[in-house]
């Protein structure tokens, strides 16, 4: 079995999420615990982290396909595309222009 970042696991991810739908949102499942961030990129802050096979509506994915925006019961924010797996009847719009939520300072102490 290929490693989940291997490029044809990313060619068929990024296949299955390419066209966009009416309802500009798809389904997919982790394939590992994952951490869903504030925005598209380990930089940005870690607001949960999901169990494997946690069900999510992914809303949009940007270009290069390595982030996508998702929903779930505990938060909305970002996740590595690597570690969904999609529902094969399911396809996600490309995020062109990701809107990033401004950074709150976090309390001291």
């Amino acid at each position: 079995m290929a490693h989940p970042s291997s490029p044809a696991r990313r060619i068929l991810v990024a296949a299955l999420l390419a066209a966009p739908l009416a309802a500009s949102a798809a389904t997919a499942s982790t394939t590992r615990p994952l951490n869903v961030r504030e925005g598209p990129g380990t930089q940005f802050l870690v607001l949960t982290v999901l169990p494997v096979r946690t069900s999510v509506t992914v809303r949009g994915c940007i270009n290069g396909w390595q982030w996508c925006e998702v929903d779930t019961r505990r938060a909305r924010g970002w996740v590595d595309s690597r570690f969904l797996q999609p529902s094969v009847r399911n396809r996600v719009p490309i995020i062109r222009n990701p809107k990033q939520r401004e950074r709150q300072p976090r309390p001291v102490g």
